[in-house]
């Protein structure tokens, strides 16, 4: 038997929602990374009878609020996989690649957008590359780009 608290704020339908992140692009750190078989029958395929992903769990602060959002990606989605390994920092998966571990996003940060789903809560939409991140290091010789003259005194026929 439990007791009940009658007169309380969080007995009005919607009453004491955590609050939303609102939708925008976000610096994450992913705090957690685990492969998992999903308890949801729609993640379950003819390629992936099992349902297995990887299940990502990533905190924001945003104007001294922490915000965590969770993205769960179906192993049959190599580029949804590889759009967060190439926003972490890593290479992406060669398609011989069998295997993938997943504990190597722990402790990563990413850049992604958020958006606000249909049942009111914020999702992970897309992972952003992050360009520094990106860039090589090594100095090397650019090509000279085609200046206007060049292209007027080239033998183009048009």
């Amino acid at each position: 038997m439990v007791k009940v608290i009658h007169g309380s704020k969080e007995n009005t339908p919607g009453g004491n929602k955590p609050e939303v992140l609102p939708e925008g692009t976000y610096t994450f750190e992913i705090v957690k990374s685990e492969a998992r078989q999903s308890p949801f029958e729609n993640v379950k395929t003819a390629d992936n009878p099992e349902g297995w992903e990887v299940n990502l769990w990533l905190d924001t602060t945003v104007n001294g609020k922490r915000y965590r959002l969770f993205d769960s990606i179906p192993v049959t989605k190599i580029y949804r996989l590889n759009e967060v390994l190439v926003a972490a920092g890593f290479p992406l998966l060669t398609k011989d690649a069998e295997r993938f571990e997943e504990s190597i996003l722990e402790g990563r940060t990413v850049i992604a957008r958020s958006y606000i789903g249909k049942n009111g809560k914020a999702r992970v939409g897309e992972y952003v590359k992050d360009m520094a991140r990106t860039l090589d290091a090594k100095p090397g010789k650019a090509k000279p780009k085609a200046s206007a003259t060049d292209l007027a005194d080239s033998d183009i026929p048009f």
